[in-house]
């Protein structure tokens, strides 16, 4: 009588175990949220090229006016994807890789040292890309105040990871000791 109480009782829990199925919950902490915000905020200012670029007038002929902070702004995103191609080009031969920071950083390769014409290139485009993400990093930075109180760190690993998503496979990607290795 005893087995048949404890067997009835153990038969009620497994029914009941097995009746309900758990779901998967997941947690996201500050740094993925902070994260979502920074993405939002880029999304938010490149979307904004594209209406401005469409916009060319408002109302009767007058041309559209707009700060010269934004202006400088939107002026990196649309100089950011004109250069993309060549950037992601030089990522492929490594010569470009992305630090851990959130900047280009030149990866010096035989061709670059004794190739004066090529280096020139290089640097060039490195200069204007991180001129270009250092006025978004700014702006986004401006927007965005949970960004803003992030410390340094936390702040270049989020630009650094936007950076390294958006690159080619193969890209050198800086890890935090400072080593590089293939994305």
């Amino acid at each position: 009588m005893k087995y048949k109480y404890i067997l009835s009782i153990l038969v009620m829990v497994l029914a009941v175990h097995c009746s309900f199925k758990t779901e998967d919950i997941s947690i996201r902490g500050d740094k993925t949220m902070l994260e979502d915000q920074v993405l939002g905020a880029f999304e938010q200012i490149e979307s904004d090229t594209w209406v401005v670029a469409s916009t060319r007038s408002v109302g009767g002929g007058q041309t559209q006016t707009m700060s010269a902070q934004r202006q400088n702004v939107l002026e990196s995103v649309q100089n950011r994807k004109f250069n993309k191609d060549e950037i992601d080009e030089f990522k492929k031969e490594q010569v470009l890789g992305e630090n851990n920071k959130g900047y280009l950083e030149i990866l010096p390769t035989e061709k670059y040292e004794s190739d004066s014409q090529y280096k020139r290139i290089i640097d060039q485009i490195v200069t204007e890309e991180n001129q270009d993400r250092k006025v978004i990093y700014e702006r986004i930075l401006a927007i965005n105040p949970s960004a803003a109180a992030a410390d340094e760190e936390e702040r270049n690993k989020i630009f650094a990871k936007l950076n390294i998503d958006n690159s080619p496979d193969g890209t050198l990607i800086q890890k935090s000791d400072g080593s590089w290795s293939g994305k």
